[in-house]
């Protein structure tokens, strides 16, 4: 088997769409990212060996996939949204911003309730979205190789 590469940027593009209903997988042998739902993924660790007989067409592709994924070691679980910690992003960002106005004012808004929202809002008043989101890829990017190399993937 020869070694297989990953795509760095299809890890980040995973991390940034993450969803609590989804889990992303590294296919050892393919490379390739595969996201799949949770609740697939508990029905191909529940049903044993039954085959799923009762799915609707394009869904086999899927099953099959949900039980390879939980019956060999072949895949790898992409970090979580518990391991990419995005409050500690925003706050590394909010410390790194130049302007004492900005970084007050985001250092305040991830305090307390409805963070993630005032932190947008503090973004768009402030017109440094574009800043953020180069900021929080950069962080993703990062989480992607630590993670690549504590589990010997070679990545490109």
């Amino acid at each position: 088997m020869g070694l297989m590469t990953a795509r760095l940027s299809d890890i980040v593009d995973a991390l940034e769409m993450q969803f609590d209903e989804l889990s992303s997988f590294l296919d050892r042998e393919t490379g390739q990212v595969e996201t799949l739902s949770n609740d697939l993924l508990h029905e191909a660790e529940e049903s044993g060996d039954d085959e799923g007989q009762d799915l609707p067409d394009g869904e086999e592709e899927e099953w099959k996939l949900a039980k390879l994924i939980v019956s060999t070691d072949r895949f790898v679980a992409l970090p979580s949204k518990f391991d990419v910690h995005e409050w500690s992003i925003m706050e590394d960002f909010a410390r790194s911003v130049q302007s004492d106005t900005i970084r007050e004012d985001l250092l305040h808004a991830i305090h307390g309730a409805g963070a993630f929202r005032y932190f947008r809002d503090t973004l768009r008043r402030h017109r440094i979205e574009q800043t953020w989101f180069a900021f929080r890829t950069e962080a993703l990017r990062q989480i992607a190789v630590d993670w690549c190399e504590e589990n010997q993937i070679a990545w490109e």
